[in-house]
């Protein structure tokens, strides 16, 4: 992962140099992951236990977003649905 500082605010890169967005979905950890945008506008995964989100427990980000840092490994999968593939 890469992060880099464009007019102050962060731009987020996967392993392969490909730029990730909200709601785009990544492979972390060997999972597939939503990305989530947080108030102050970093990019990161939910941090709700899925199986709560399953059971109606708890809704997706309702404990918070695992914001991305430099030492994760991110692969971008696919871009969200509305944006048109490269």
């Amino acid at each position: 992962m890469k992060i880099k500082f464009i007019s102050g605010k962060p731009h987020y890169y996967d392993d392969n140099g490909e730029e990730i967005h909200e709601g785009d979905t990544v492979l972390m950890n060997g999972k597939e992951e939503r990305v989530y945008l947080t108030q102050d506008e970093c990019l990161g995964t939910d941090a709700t236990n899925p199986k709560w989100i399953e059971n109606g427990r708890a809704v997706p980000c309702e404990y918070g977003i695992y914001p991305f840092n430099y030492h994760d490994s991110v692969v971008l999968v696919r871009r969200k649905a509305n944006e048109v593939s490269r």
